[in-house]
This record gives C-alpha cells, structure tokens and sequence, in this order.
C-alpha cells in the first residue's frame, strides 16, 4: 500500500490556529487537546480518506470536496480533497458556518 500524502493548505492551519486561540482563552487544556485532535483526525483521514461526507457545493474549483468531524470535538469539520495519493486539507470550520462562502475564500 502507497502512502498518502497529507497537504495542509495555509488557510486550514490559520483556522486551526484561531480556534485553538479562541478556545484557550476558557479552557488552554481543552485547547491543546484540540490541536491533538485535528492532527489524530487527519492521520485517519489518510488511512481512510473516502470515509468523509461528499459535498455538493456549486464551481468548478469545489468538487470532490469531502468532510469529516475532528474526533472530540464534533462541532469542528475538516473538508478535504483526496486524489488518490494526496490527502488535501482545505479548511477547518465550525459546523455552523456557511459552508459554500467559506470554502471559496
């Protein structure tokens, strides 16, 4: 079995980074866990990386986008692209968020 390369784009690491800071400031432990997820999370990702929900989001540049929840912290999703040797994180949102506009920026 091949292994899969993991691509963190710049904009998942600065969401990561703004959720963790925002979380620091209640619970800094539950913040370090946070950063620890998404890294646990993504490393399933790579073995896995078809388990994520398929989105439909409308543009070219869009498609073949997938999500999953960071373990531990369900209220977090890592969309991602796989195509079939690289494992793509695109962005790290909250699952309220909307999802089309800020996958697009």
């Amino acid at each position: 079995m091949n292994p899969v390369e993991i691509f963190v784009r710049h904009a998942a690491e600065l969401d990561a980074f703004g959720y963790f800071q925002y979380i620091r400031e209640n619970n800094p432990e539950a913040a370090r866990r946070f950063l620890k997820a998404i890294d646990g999370t993504i490393e399933n990702l790579a073995l896995q990386p078809l388990k994520g929900r398929l989105r439909k989001f409308r543009g070219r540049d869009l498609k073949n986008i997938r999500s999953w929840r960071v373990d531990d912290f369900e209220n977090y999703l890592i969309f991602y692209r796989f195509t079939g040797r690289r494992l793509e994180i695109l962005r790290i949102k909250h699952g309220a968020m909307d999802f089309p506009r800020v996958i697009q920026e």
